[in-house]
């Protein structure tokens, strides 16, 4: 069919699974991809590739999406494969009302085989896994200006815990010496990345022209950037990454738009892949929970983006866990965004015998 080239196929590697026992099919399947795909990665790289092997659906790092100056060592790209599985496991339960089991790191010789989704035979969707799995696909990082309006301690309360699993939870530093001590960390981080012209050459390779790019499925476009006139600098408490290199921003935000995040810090015990991939999936349930809640979210990497960096901010920050991911959240200054970054079609993340059924990978 039209589309599905992308498809790897494999005779005899796919049984198609049937009966309430069994795993998942190609029809499932390629609904749970789908949801996946809706995660954050970073530059919008999407950096993951799916396999459906005998009704059980594998979840692979794919290196030849990860950015070789911004993340040389892959913790990035781990901790968008973790946003995806976490979704994945979301829309497993909401959408395809086929909790799955979840295997990390099943192979020891794989390490690029990230997790393995087995199906825990049919269950009905609860009313929290419908609500966040409708809150995960409106989800899009918001990188406009947040109102002054603050987040209350409740909900802050909430966001912990709804991000909190054995492997990771959030820190919000406040105080006034501690978002002092944040700001100057992100601080340094955002000019020794600004400062390398690689690294600006690589952030301009993943932007996306709509004038160059009329359909992209990938990368950070124009119309996500807020474009920032000269003289006319967001005031924040902490930089945020500028994404206008060569492309202007086609987000019109006000002058000297004065704001307030909250900053939400992702942390873990080591600084291992596992690590990495828990952190993705605690990053995708706080932001679930913050869209729930009404507010917007936007991942801010350059602190943790290199192993130097994360333990300079662990150390000025005297935190005992490893910082692995970086929010800013707070009120929107307008309606909550629906997704609108492109995503790449099914049939060009799922390897599977057969086709993508009813023409998923156009959506």
């Amino acid at each position: 069919m039209p589309g599905d080239e992308g498809l790897s196929r494999n005779p005899g590697s796919l049984v198609t699974p049937s009966g309430p026992d069994a795993g998942y099919d190609l029809d499932t399947a390629a609904a749970i991809v789908e949801a996946a795909g809706r995660a954050p990665s970073i530059h919008n790289t999407q950096p993951w590739r799916w396999q459906l092997r005998d009704g059980a659906l594998l979840l692979r790092a794919d290196r030849s999406r990860q950015l070789d100056v911004a993340d040389p060592d892959g913790h990035s790209l781990l901790i968008s494969c973790g946003a995806a599985l976490s979704l994945a496991a979301l829309a497993a339960e909401g959408g395809a009302g086929r909790p799955a089991k979840v295997e990390r790191f099943p192979d020891a010789a794989d390490p690029d085989l990230l997790a393995r989704l087995t199906s825990a035979g049919p269950q009905e969707p609860s009313g929290q896994a419908l609500q966040d799995l409708e809150a995960a696909l409106a989800r899009a990082s918001d990188r406009r200006p947040f109102s002054r309006e603050a987040v209350d301690q409740e909900t802050l309360e909430q966001l912990r815990a709804a991000a909190r699993a054995e492997d990771a939870y959030v820190d919000f530093p406040h105080g006034r010496d501690k978002l002092i001590a944040l700001a100057v960390a992100v601080s340094f981080a955002d000019r020794e990345e600004r400062d390398d012209e690689a690294y600006q050459a690589e952030m301009r390779r993943w932007l996306r022209d709509p004038a160059v790019h009329p359909e992209p499925v990938d990368g950070v476009v124009a119309t996500a950037v807020p474009h920032v006139q000269p003289g006319h600098a967001r005031h924040t408490d902490v930089p945020v990454r500028d994404f206008e290199l060569g492309v202007g921003g086609a987000q019109l935000i006000e002058q000297d738009a004065d704001e307030y995040a909250v900053n939400a810090v992702v942390m873990t015990p080591g600084d291992q892949p596992v690590d990495h991939l828990a952190a993705g999936e605690a990053l995708m349930r706080l932001t679930v929970a913050a869209q729930r809640r009404g507010l917007a979210s936007c991942p801010l990497s350059q602190p943790v983006d290199l192993a130097a960096f994360r333990v300079r901010l662990q150390n000025s920050m005297g935190w005992v866990g490893v910082p692995q991911m970086m929010l800013r959240i707070g009120h929107p200054t307008g309606a909550l965004l629906t997704p609108s970054t492109p995503r790449r079609p099914v049939s060009a993340v799922l390897d599977a015998w057969g086709p993508v059924p009813g023409g998923m990978e156009d959506r």
